[in-house]
């Protein structure tokens, strides 16, 4: 595999797509002054390369009455990052999990109720002689209520890519381009779905791929969101994740080295109502799905199961909406 060395456009075409990698290559070019022909040139050599992994969907737990909780884990001699990984997931489905520089791990763990005493305990003590430095749980509000067309969409989606055309999600569907785009475009609007790209920091030949995790005051929270895009907006990859609660985000930026870096980190210490801002170096970063397909499918069985209606009954054989 051919090692490709980045520029500015790549990493703005990158930015563009990690925020919707829905949107055109016509959009993209416009946006940075290059021709559609020439913005997907781009981003096939970065998905040959291995820099764009993949398109992706992430679709946010809580439409489906989960939280997630956040386990930080530092290892040690004797248990790698990958180890971390797989016991972690005895405790439950990951929404994605994340491998910083040196030490530290973040497991991102579905779960339906609090993380009680006894199974922080019971994970710590799986996790040895790893330790679990942090767990932080994000329980936002968003609405729950998903259709069966809604459903089959968001399946569509992540057993075809997140770049299926509309006309294609129609068609697979059998329902109308209009209800697919309405139907998106509500799930994108309400927080449960983003379209995004999964990247390979280690394929990003002359620059460092890291994260801020920042803790701030509620209050602040348009704040610093506004301060972060105006002073970095050229370095900005991925934005706070829609699962992000209102008082903690991450953002993922990318650099040249490693005094940029601290430069930046400085810079987010002294916004008004940071409370602390930490930096890590990303070394890995994969999302999962078998937690949402399971639900899915299991949705998607209740729906056929149930007795249709009088008023649902149409004539017409496209599924009602």
């Amino acid at each position: 595999m051919e090692r490709l060395i980045l520029d500015k456009t790549d990493f703005n075409i990158l930015a563009t797509l990690a925020r919707d990698c829905r949107t055109s290559y016509s959009n993209i070019g416009s946006l940075i002054g290059l021709t559609s022909r020439s913005v997907k040139t781009r981003v096939k050599r970065m998905v040959h390369s291995g820099v764009i992994e993949k398109f992706i969907v992430r679709v946010n737990p809580e439409g489906f009455g989960y939280r997630t909780a956040r386990v930080l884990v530092r290892t040690s001699n004797g248990i790698t990052k990958d180890d971390v990984i797989q016991r972690v997931k005895q405790f439950g489905d990951l929404a994605y999990h994340v491998h910083h520089m040196r030490r530290t791990s973040v497991a991102a763990l579905i779960i339906k109720e609090s993380l009680d005493k006894k199974t922080i305990q019971s994970l710590s003590d799986s996790l040895q002689p790893a330790i679990v430095s942090r767990i932080t749980v994000s329980e936002l509000p968003v609405s729950k209520d998903l259709s069966e067309t809604d459903l089959r969409i968001i399946k569509c989606l992540l057993l075809s890519g997140a770049k299926m055309e509309i006309s294609e999600i129609a068609n697979e569907l059998g329902i109308s381009e209009k209800t697919t785009t309405r139907r998106l475009d509500r799930m994108k609007e309400g927080r449960l779905l983003e379209f995004s790209i999964q990247t390979d920091p280690a394929s990003m030949v002359g620059y460092i791929q890291f994260a801020i995790l920042i803790n701030f005051e509620k209050t602040h929270y348009r704040d610093v969101c506004e301060r972060m895009y105006t002073e970095f907006q050229e370095n900005i990859l991925y934005r706070p994740s829609i699962i992000d609660p209102n008082d903690r985000s991450i953002f993922v930026l990318f650099g040249e080295n490693v005094f940029e870096v601290d430069s930046v980190l400085a810079k987010v210490d002294s916004f008004a109502g940071v409370k602390s801002a930490e930096v890590y170096l990303l070394t890995k970063w994969q999302y999962h799905y078998d937690w949402v397909m399971k639900e899915i499918d299991e949705r998607l069985l209740l729906h056929r199961q149930r007795p249709p209606s009088h008023k649902s009954i149409k004539p017409s054989a496209t599924p009602t909406v």
